[in-house]
């Protein structure tokens, strides 16, 4: 245990139903088909709302075998390939970060004519295919899966013009909304029509999209503003740039930094005067081991260092405990008794190790 905690130390200093009636979904498989990865598998649909067939993919989060949880329902536009995709994103987030990973459900063609141009588009067949989502997708969902009613949907490109529509047109419908790179669409003229006859809106809006996209970027940041400017208690909006990425190249990082803010968890910096952080510094060995770590401030800042890397610096969380950017599923908190200063540090799946400060020191 200590040898995977000296090598992690190491390393890091080492994201309302709607009020149609219940429709119906005819699916074509008796059960679900492998598909590639062993994570996922598919489903064939025909739906009656569309009149038309589609591929299901759903893949599962890590432990659904092997428990009774329930998870939270991730839907994805554009299934034929934001499923691989979303799969390495939680796979790369979780060294991370703890996670609470939901059911990630994608809709799709398969080897069907893809037909996203029209059930993407708000003018053509997003009323419907919202329709089918809600109708059909959703109860199939939940009569399958341990699913709880939390639910998120993720769009990109025509995906997320198609998600800007949902967030307005059919709020409450999820608790969490994706929109990627969603082009030149008037993010801000959407919601100011919605709040013309709404007074709020809840849950987790995530905008992204790369850099080289300077006219979708601008909406974003137009659209951002307007929503902190509501000072809704409710909502919660982030956005994220990436920088020297176009419209393909953008995709993953924008899906992970979605994610991270929906289903990861983070630490939010607490602010600590400077000579409130002083009691942080010292020198600390853990009980009976040959392992030190100093914990010292620099210019305002507190860094740890141990003998087997360079200086990370440490970021207060609250009055008593620190985190690491790099790595956030670590939690360094200082306790003190008789007099006499310790750091206990958790590590998820680890047992939690205690580091007494030496005196003097």
């Amino acid at each position: 245990m200590r040898s995977a905690m000296r090598k992690l130390m190491g390393s890091v200093i080492l994201i309302t139903l709607l009020s149609f009636s219940p429709g119906y979904s005819q699916v074509k498989s008796v059960s679900p088909s492998p598909f590639g990865e062993k994570e996922i598998v598919t489903w064939d649909y025909s739906s009656k709302v569309i009149g038309e067939d589609y591929t299901i993919y759903v893949h599962f989060p890590p432990g659904y075998d092997t428990t009774k949880t329930s998870y939270p329902v991730l839907y994805m536009t554009d299934g034929d390939w934001n499923m691989t995709v979303a799969m390495n994103c939680f796979r790369m987030l979780r060294q991370d970060y703890l996670t609470n990973e939901p059911l990630i459900v994608g809709i799709g063609y398969g080897n069907r004519t893809n037909k996203r141009s029209r059930d993407l588009e708000p003018s053509t067949g997003a009323p419907n295919f919202i329709k089918f989502i809600a109708q059909e997708v959703m109860p199939f969902i939940q009569s399958k899966y341990r699913v709880t009613d939390q639910k998120a949907l993720y769009g990109y490109s025509y995906g997320g013009v198609f998600t800007s529509y949902v967030l307005f047109e059919h709020p409450g419908l999820f608790n969490d909304i994706f929109i990627g790179a969603p082009g030149n669409g008037d993010l801000t003229l959407r919601a100011d029509k919605y709040f013309a006859t709404h007074k709020e809106l809840k849950g987790k809006i995530f905008l992204g999209a790369g850099s080289y996209e300077p006219g979708t970027v601008s909406k974003i940041e137009q659209f951002k503003q307007y929503m902190d400017q509501k000072k809704l208690p409710d909502l919660q909006v982030l956005t994220a740039v990436v920088p020297s990425a176009g419209h393909g190249a953008a995709l993953a990082p924008v899906m992970q930094s979605g994610m991270k803010f929906v289903y990861c968890k983070t630490h939010k910096p607490f602010s600590l005067t400077e000579s409130a952080l002083k009691k942080f510094t010292g020198t600390f060995i853990a009980g009976g081991q040959n392992d030190s770590l100093t914990v010292y401030l620099d210019k305002g800042s507190l860094y740890l260092a141990s003998r087997n890397g360079q200086p990370t610096q440490l970021v207060p969380y609250r009055v008593d405990g620190l985190f690491f950017y790099e790595n956030e599923k670590i939690e360094i908190n200082l306790k003190e008794e008789a007099g006499k200063k310790y750091y206990v540090i958790n590590v998820d799946g680890e047992k939690p190790m205690q580091y007494n400060q030496i005196a003097g020191k």
